[in-house]
């Protein structure tokens, strides 16, 4: 393999290891952010006197938050496949 070849390789492989690192901080703090809602849910819900228009804020914030989630979720997969191909590449390359 050309250093050329090589150096392109190392960066992406750099790129994609960086990515994920961004991706697992940002799913650690969608998992806090929707632990908060759906306590919040929970309190708005428990609540006589609460207002219809709360209870329906707070379950779409609630729903929003969690598609993005699952969004997270199929991007780390995406990267971390990636990643697995890239590594797979790099090896290949060196025989």
């Amino acid at each position: 393999m050309s250093r050329e070849t090589e150096s392109i390789l190392c960066k992406c492989l750099n790129d994609v290891d960086r990515i994920r690192k961004r991706q697992t901080i940002a799913f650690v703090v969608l998992v806090c952010v929707m632990l908060g809602l759906f306590l919040w849910l929970g309190r708005v819900t428990q609540n006589p006197a609460a207002d219809m228009r709360q209870v329906m804020l707070v379950a779409v914030f609630v729903l929003f938050l969690g598609t993005v989630y699952v969004g997270m979720a199929v991007a780390m997969v995406q990267s971390k496949m990636t990643l697995k191909v890239l590594k797979a590449i790099a090896l290949l390359s060196k025989r």
